[in-house]
């Protein structure tokens, strides 16, 4: 199926996409999604959000338009960039085809965000320029605009060079000199050629093989009848989301086959397990699930089964991921989930095995405190994240501690009463929770 492509931009560049349209059809579709006012864009985007593979935009500053609690991390994002570039050739083809030029009386209105400009920048009109950054987008486009217009029409300035698009007709309208810049064509199908790159890519991966291992946890191993009903349950909830894949019980497990791209969507992008949160209301018994993924489904098999043991050996229903990479990710059942690698990082086993304590262990306690963004965990955040007893997170904090890696502090946290409360502070972390380079 042939890839589409969202084109969000304003009419001053949309010669660029004919222009390369039909070089560009065997490998992707363009949808064109015109705008003539930057407030347009998250509308637009939302809109088409559900019909194509990927957008490309053109500017920054449209892109910024956007609410980033909008995007959709499964659907890639591409921006034709302002060049600097392109706005020194422009100044250069000025100065020799126009030498009488005065540069002090161009408004650049985008000079202030290009840091590699700003020795030039002193020479230029900057009376009114938007610098400070901090301000509302809306704010800074509208006083963009309005300096383009007010600066020509009080005799202050000669040329304005402008990156919006959105900026032309009304510069149009009240006679300004402009100069639009743009990326160049080339440009232009390169980031075409990038994205459809990016979306191949992500076609292909959520393709793969992810196989789930289901179980309950009871005191004897589950009877058929068990097993039956769980495969049900299974298959309920395979057709309320809408999905074909199927269910099989095997060595004492269900199993569900699907693809990645599936479960993606049952498990909210491997945050929140909603096949597990079906499970457990209609089950009395605790729900353990293995999500494994893999280029054929025996390495996701394989990893289902690896998955499920760290299910089996967390407290209470939950729900692993492991990948062909041996990345493990979970519980499942919230946002922030913990992610640690069987495999591990050379620094960080040498620090576990200095420290004599087991190298996942060490690897969840610093995936809490980064999810946690603190280097200062009580005994009971290491139990809960260990999913121990706190009398075993003493013992691992201890041994920490022997090592000259940790030292114990006393807080008090979210304004609460009482004595401070003891907190390990570990050395190998930054204050926000991250691993220091060694």
């Amino acid at each position: 199926m042939k890839i589409k492509l969202g084109i969000i931009t304003p009419e001053t560049h949309m010669d660029y996409f004919r222009a390369i349209e039909e070089e560009m059809r065997p490998l992707c579709q363009f949808r064109f999604l015109t705008i003539s006012n930057f407030r347009e864009t998250k509308d637009v985007y939302l809109k088409n959000l559900g019909s194509v593979d990927g957008f490309v935009i053109s500017g920054r500053m449209l892109y910024e338009s956007i609410d980033k609690e909008c995007l959709d991390e499964k659907v890639p994002i591409h921006i034709l960039q302002d060049n600097e570039n392109l706005l020194y050739r422009e100044l250069f083809r000025l100065l020799v085809t126009e030498p009488g030029l005065d540069i002090s009386r161009i408004y650049v209105d985008y000079a202030y965000i290009i840091d590699s400009f700003s020795e030039f920048r002193q020479y230029l009109t900057h009376e009114g320029k938007p610098i400070n950054s901090d301000d509302l987008l809306e704010k800074r486009v509208e006083t963009m605009l309005e300096n383009h217009i007010t600066l020509w029409e009080d005799k202050k300035i000669d040329l304005s060079i402008t990156a919006f698009g959105h900026f032309v007709p009304e510069l149009k309208k009240h006679g300004v000199r402009y100069i639009l810049i743009r990326p160049t064509l080339e440009n232009v199908k390169e980031t075409i050629r990038e994205i459809i790159n990016e979306i191949t890519i992500l076609k292909l991966k959520s393709q793969r093989a992810v196989v789930a291992c289901l179980s309950t946890k009871t005191a004897d191993p589950p009877s058929e009848e068990q097993l039956h009903e769980l495969k049900v349950l299974v298959g309920r909830f395979l057709r309320n989301v809408n999905l074909a894949d199927t269910a099989q019980i095997s060595e004492g497990f269900v199993r569900l086959y699907t693809t990645y791209g599936n479960f993606m969507k049952i498990t909210s992008n491997a945050h929140n397990c909603t096949l597990l949160e079906y499970l457990e209301e209609r089950i009395s018994d605790k729900v353990k699930i293995g999500w494994g993924s893999g280029l054929e489904y025996f390495q996701a098999n394989v990893n289902a089964t690896k998955a499920h043991r760290q299910a089996e050996a967390f407290t209470g229903s939950c729900s692993f991921f492991i990948n062909e990479d041996q990345k493990v990710i979970g519980p499942m059942r919230s946002m922030n989930v913990i992610q640690f690698s069987e495999q591990g990082d050379p620094e960080i086993i040498a620090l576990a095995k200095t420290i004599g304590i087991n190298n996942i262990n060490l690897q969840k306690i610093m995936s809490y405190a980064e999810i946690m963004r603190t280097n200062k965990l009580s005994s009971e955040d290491v139990a809960q994240c260990l999913s121990m007893t706190v009398r075993g997170a003493n013992r691992i904090l201890n041994k920490i501690e022997e090592s000259k890696y940790v030292q114990t502090v006393f807080e008090k946290r979210d304004n609460s009463k009482g004595r401070p409360q003891k907190y390990y502070e570990l050395l190998f972390l930054d204050k926000e929770g991250r691993k220091l380079s060694r």
